[in-house]
């Protein structure tokens, strides 16, 4: 059964919104099993339906860093809810490249302590330092490099060159200089 052009135009503008292939096939009331047959068939129509798919998982990512910007900026819109924000970190680590949100929980308890006993105060003794007034030859020639890192877009297309002057740091450890 080939599906109308209603059927397709419906697919992809739930497929825009979504991101998803079986909850915009859904929404479009046609099963996912013949909007894959329907991909199948037509080049076209699976080229316009991997370019929804892609809109659609940024307009998650997008909509995921809106929401994390109502609560960064202090408009939750009411009282915070936990598993919202966890959503929309998950949704935009998943959907957002180069996004790294964590979600870190935390357990509150009511503890009641029988007994207790004091901690020492242990006094952390850290060893003299030495600064080098002038490295040694062998050390100037390994100080600094130049370091060339190629810059390249989201689909690998190079972009540019840039460069990095690395410096290399030490004490000395032993007096004995």
């Amino acid at each position: 059964m080939r599906l109308t052009k209603q059927q397709k135009e419906s697919v992809i503008k739930h497929l825009q919104e979504v991101g998803v292939l079986m909850v915009a096939a859904k929404r479009a009331g046609i099963t996912k099993a013949e909007l894959q047959a329907e991909m199948k068939k037509s080049a076209i129509f699976r080229k316009r339906i991997n370019e929804a798919k892609s809109e659609g998982k940024t307009n998650i990512a997008d909509n995921a860093l809106a929401v994390l910007m109502q609560y960064a900026y202090g408009d939750p819109g009411g009282k915070t809810d936990r598993n919202k924000l966890t959503a929309a970190i998950a949704l935009a680590n998943a959907f957002e490249p180069g996004f790294r949100g964590t979600v870190q929980g935390k357990i509150d308890h009511d503890v009641r302590v029988i007994t207790a006993v004091p901690r020492p105060n242990y006094q952390i003794i850290e060893p003299e330092k030495k600064l080098l007034d002038k490295p040694p030859d062998k050390m100037l020639q390994l100080g600094k490099r130049t370091k060339k890192v190629e810059i390249l877009d989201k689909d690998g297309n190079y972009i540019g060159t840039q460069t990095v002057e690395e410096a290399i740091e030490g004490e000395v450890i032993n007096g004995d200089s």
